[in-house]
């Protein structure tokens, strides 16, 4: 798989309008794996690419720690607006 057979899946799996959508979802994730990933797994990883896969891998910087733990700004209010979709007695 080549860069843009990977593109044209994720934009097509994804549902986004396009390949440059699919470019950016691709590089937050691959900037999530390799800040998550220990550094030798990553490396591992890199290794296993085709040429033009393993650019695109070089060039994504991983995200800093700390965006990563700010779960509360992804998060916040999240429960309570799952709790009000739940059919209750006293709502819906």
């Amino acid at each position: 798989m080549d860069r843009r057979e990977l593109l044209t899946r994720v934009k097509e799996e994804a549902g986004l309008a396009s390949l440059r959508q699919a470019d950016g979802a691709v590089r937050v994730i691959v900037g999530i794996l390799k800040s998550l990933l220990p550094e030798d797994t990553a490396a591992a990883v890199e290794g296993c690419l085709p040429d033009d896969l393993r650019e695109g891998w070089r060039t994504v910087q991983p995200y800093p720690a700390d965006i990563l733990e700010r779960e509360d700004i992804y998060f916040e209010g999240a429960e309570e607006e799952e709790r009000s979709e739940v059919p209750t007695i006293t709502n819906g």
